[in-house]
């Protein structure tokens, strides 16, 4: 494993479960009920223990886009070049990802985006992100 790959945690096992079923859930806070990504064993807001996985809708918007010419992980070398997006979930929650079916030129910042879920990298299924 490069230094660029995180391994899968007993927190976030949960997403990626569900992310395989074409379904995206975050972890929300039983006493402060903040949405939170990445997972985590603790409420960054309140420091609460007890959390819910809640499912959210799939759509939101690119706040951010960059093309890489390099490839950061082996699973990337052969989409080289490939994006990363920043997106905001309607939910709240952001999340870096790639954008699929993006046609040359296209300006995607600020642009309505739905997930779809595919196999990249070590994980068999990831949230990635088409324009609405």
């Amino acid at each position: 494993m490069s230094g660029y790959e995180t391994p899968e945690t007993q927190d976030d096992s949960r997403f990626w479960d569900e992310a395989a079923q074409g379904r995206l859930v975050f972890q929300r806070c039983e006493d402060c009920r903040f949405l939170r990504w990445p997972a985590a064993g603790v409420c960054p807001e309140c420091l609460g223990r007890g959390f819910t996985w809640d499912e959210v809708e799939p759509s939101g918007t690119v706040w951010s886009y960059v093309v890489y010419h390099r490839a950061y992980s082996a699973h990337l070398k052969d989409r080289v070049p490939y994006n990363v997006a920043l997106v905001e979930l309607d939910c709240g929650v952001r999340l870096l990802s790639t954008l699929v079916d993006l046609h040359d030129g296209a300006e995607p910042v600020g642009a309505a985006v739905r997930a779809r879920f595919e196999a990249v990298g070590e994980h068999p299924v990831v949230p990635v992100f088409a324009l609405a």
